[in-house]
């Protein structure tokens, strides 16, 4: 962990328990904690010793209790801010600021916390092993931890996806059937349609028409997974914009590259979430832990899906109903995008000139498929 964290002050902060505080929690002023025996339970090691080892990011065998208490807040907002403070602080019986090992099992060990015993051990846990960039535990007060929140809890992606399947529910009732690859609501006015370039929001959206329960499983469960943790770092509005930003991208490719093609379904979107996670690791590569694991997983979907496109196309000449002119567009819409509104936690100047270089491309890349679709009839199947 950074040095900085040694040298902040972190003192008791009883004077803002309220009354509400004091009634559900223990007098913390009060406990005794007493420092126990190590040798006398092995298992307990065994199983705390990994989790000190995360806090510990330096190996100097010291935790800073500022670091330590903003993580637990991180990890469960229902217990007051100076409750853990509170505990953290008591838990320091030297007083030097950090706490040692033998301080730390003291703490998760201590059941004087009562009601709180099963809630810190769980926190310790989840505090521990949170998917987020080293640079965010440094020292709370050179950190940006605390803009990191579960509470309100991450609600874009699963609201976008309920509003997906109650769109897809309501088509499969007026249909009269549904099927694992169909039918398609040809006639909806929300699909994109080439014959209706015209009705401009068929552009985005399109992305509420799903063929099939399992393109609206997969896509629902995929962006659910690749966005929430997107949320929780970096906030919902950047996500929605990056999700819209593959979208529209998404239908604005295929109209150029396929543009007899009918298109449906958030893939757009979810491809652009997939490369964001590939934007916040070229942004954070110093500060994000198993970077390189990450950026060989994002590699190999990718790989597969261009190489899939690639081989049923041009080798094998089969029509799959895939839309992976969507698939690339709302990939590189993510990159892209990514990189200019993720939040990036420390900023080099190299990184500015990507920013630069990103947005750039960005704005060429839609200004010539906007461009094409209005100046290049001929491209286009006649309007209906």
């Amino acid at each position: 962990m950074p040095t900085t964290g040694r040298h902040y002050s972190f003192g008791r902060q009883t004077s803002s328990r309220s009354e509400g505080d004091n009634q559900l929690y223990p007098n913390l002023t009060g406990m005794d904690i007493e420092m126990s025996n190590l040798e006398e339970d092995r298992a307990l090691l065994q199983k705390w010793k990994p989790i000190f080892d995360q806090f510990d990011q330096d190996h100097d065998g010291a935790i800073p209790l500022g670091e330590l208490a903003s993580l637990l807040r991180r990890a469960d907002s229902t217990i007051p801010a100076s409750v853990i403070n509170e505990i953290v602080w008591m838990a320091d019986r030297d007083r030097n600021g950090v706490l040692d090992f033998r301080e730390f099992m003291t703490l998760v060990r201590t059941h004087d916390l009562g009601v709180l015993y099963p809630k810190l051990n769980m926190m310790m846990r989840t505090a521990a092993y949170v998917v987020v960039p080293r640079g965010e535990r440094t020292n709370v007060v050179k950190s940006g931890l605390e803009e990191y929140k579960c509470c309100p809890p991450p609600v874009l992606m699963p609201l976008l996806s309920l509003i997906e399947l109650g769109v897809f529910i309501y088509y499969a009732i007026e249909m009269g059937e549904v099927g694992p690859n169909g039918p398609v609501p040809f006639k909806s006015p929300l699909i994109y349609d080439p014959y209706k370039r015209y009705e401009a929001w068929r552009f985005l959206s399109y992305m509420l028409i799903h063929a099939g329960f399992i393109h609206i499983g997969t896509n629902i469960l995929v962006q659910v997974v690749l966005g929430i943790p997107l949320e929780m770092v970096h906030s919902w509005w950047r996500v929605l914009i990056i999700y819209v930003a593959g979208v529209i991208a998404g239908s604005l490719g295929t109209s150029v590259l396929d543009p007899t093609v009918y298109l449906a379904g958030a893939s757009g979107g979810v491809y652009a979430l997939l490369l964001a996670h590939l934007a916040s690791l070229i942004l954070n590569w110093k500060e994000m832990e198993f970077a390189i694991w990450r950026l060989l997983f994002i590699v190999i979907l990718v790989v597969v899906d261009v190489g899939t496109a690639i081989y049923y196309r041009y080798v094998e000449n089969v029509d799959t109903k895939v839309g992976y002119a969507a698939h690339l567009a709302g990939a590189i819409a993510g990159l892209l995008v990514g990189v200019n509104v993720l939040r990036n936690l420390q900023v080099e100047r190299w990184e500015k000139v990507a920013w630069w270089i990103c947005f750039t491309v960005y704005v060429a890349l839609m200004a010539a498929a906007i461009a094409i679709n209005f100046l290049w009839d001929v491209h286009f199947p006649p309007p209906r």
